[in-house]
């Protein structure tokens, strides 16, 4: 071991096998492993080994693939190394793997972006497909590795001429996975991963992210300058405390966010721009989302159907009407985003607002009826804003009285049978002409003529459309409430 390390400060190359078999002699008793600064020419092969002791490659530079497949160790740390693949499925270490620095992979070729052959459709979600796994490339492969402790790979440097640069489906962490500044010219692959701790990617700059399925108990912060140039997935992923993409890049090529069926108490989408493509919530359930409306998607690139959350919030305040704008970024969405806007205000106590959210409900319902359907709801929307907006059933009701009653207060109507028995008072003519099967007696004692009677019908007609319009509303808001 001193021969090797006189070599690797000399800057001598070590051949594979002189590593491998200074592994294979180390004596546990004196602790990790150290090699520090070597250049190693020729594969190296550790795979399938059971180690009581840590390896620490640290400063090394490896000619070709490194490979710890089925590896069990104490502990590694590869920090400030570089290697053209570090393959590790089914590695098992103890304690902590250190990858902080590292340049794994070749020559950096053209950047990946992950979502290429993919398109969204409503409940059809069609992303990237499950990878065969056996035929899956990538520079660092951690396929079914367990880690006792935390993986760190801050400022890690990944370069693939392929999709995937990681690729570390099942991989389980009970710490934390620090990936603060991780570089990749493609894709991440974390599909059905196990996370104890939190999820760091901030500063990242990455071809995608396909975290299917993961299960993270303090957090995934994609945030403070994460950049993503393809889609971003966190379908049926379940998340403890939050998941934030403040600050955060999606951009171009295909820079969108596939959210659903995520399940988390707390989501921030304040982006620090608009994505160019979608932003899809289809069936999520979060406590507290948080957004930015200067960085919502365009019309038509929000899926919010099946949504589900408590509270709203964002980073400047947002009127109602900005909101009901939100739901309609979503041009295919049906009833249930209303319900649940409204039901989120009637959490905070704010029935104004439960009211207005319902009322829209009853608009966006008759877009889609036939053209009797939408002529009736749009009569109803005058009269009663649905049975929603009470007070314009008065008001219309005032306004024909008073209309009617200066008609005929000018042209007052003459008494049936030429008799005066019943002083004339326009204005309870009116309201008898306009309140359907109640009689005030007015109505029968007295007789108008010629354009009277064509005042007196419009009444009577008007004050039938308003009674069967409010009963109408009156019969569907206390019915859906």
């Amino acid at each position: 071991m001193r021969r090797l390390q006189r070599a690797a400060r000399r800057g001598r190359p070590i051949s594979a096998r002189v590593l491998q078999q200074a592994v294979a002699d180390h004596d546990a008793s004196s602790g990790p492993c150290r090699i520090h600064g070597a250049r190693v020419a020729g594969p190296v092969d550790l795979s399938h080994r059971q180690l009581e002791f840590g390896l620490e490659f640290v400063r090394c530079r490896f000619s070709d693939p490194l490979d710890l497949r089925g590896l069990q160790a104490i502990s590694l740390d590869l920090r400030g190394s570089s290697v053209p693949a570090l393959l590790a499925d089914g590695l098992a270490v103890d304690g902590d793997v250190r990858l902080s620095g590292c340049v794994i992979g070749t020559a950096p070729g053209e950047p990946m972006a992950l979502g290429t052959e993919a398109a969204v459709v409503r409940d059809g979600v069609q992303a990237p497909r499950r990878v065969t796994e056996p035929s899956a490339e990538a520079p660092l492969r951690l396929a079914d590795a367990r880690i006792a402790g935390s993986l760190t790979a801050e400022e890690l440097h990944l370069y693939s001429s392929g999709m995937w640069s990681l690729f570390a489906p099942r991989l389980r962490i009970d710490g934390a996975l620090q990936g603060r500044g991780l570089t990749a010219t493609g894709a991440v692959y974390l599909r059905d991963v196990r996370v104890a701790h939190a999820v760091y990617v901030n500063e990242a700059q990455v071809g995608g992210i396909d975290a299917t399925g993961l299960s993270c108990g303090r957090g995934f912060y994609a945030d403070w300058g994460f950049c993503s140039r393809g889609q971003v997935l966190l379908r049926g992923a379940a998340v403890e405390s939050v998941v934030t993409f403040h600050d955060a890049t999606l951009g171009a090529p295909h820079g969108e966010l596939i959210l659903s069926r995520l399940t988390t108490p707390r989501l921030r989408l304040d982006l620090r721009a608009a994505p160019p493509r979608r932003i899809v919530l289809r069936d999520a359930r979060v406590g507290v989302l948080v957004d930015d409306s200067a960085t919502w998607p365009a019309a038509g690139r929000l899926d919010i159907e099946g949504l589900v959350y408590q509270r709203l919030g964002s980073t400047t305040p947002l009127s109602l009407k900005d909101r009901l704008a939100w739901l309609a970024l979503d041009r295919e969405a049906g009833v249930s985003v209303f319900e649940q806007l409204a039901a989120s205000y009637q959490a905070a106590g704010d029935e104004r607002a439960v009211r207005a959210v319902r009322h829209a409900r009853e608009r966006h319902l008759r877009r889609s009826d036939r053209l009797t359907g939408r002529i009736w709801g749009a009569v109803q929307d005058v009269l009663f804003g649905y049975g929603y907006a009470p007070r314009r059933a008065l008001l219309w009701l005032l306004a024909l009285v008073t209309a009617g009653s200066s008609w005929f207060s000018v042209h007052p109507p003459a008494p049936v049978g030429g008799s005066g028995q019943r002083t004339f008072d326009p204005v309870l003519y009116c309201l008898d002409l306009l309140i359907p099967v109640v009689s005030l007696g007015y109505r029968s004692a007295f007789d108008p003529a010629g354009w009277g009677k064509a005042v007196a019908v419009f009444l009577i007609v008007s004050g039938w459309v308003l009674a069967t319009a409010v009963i109408s509303g009156a019969s569907r808001a206390l019915g859906r409430g």
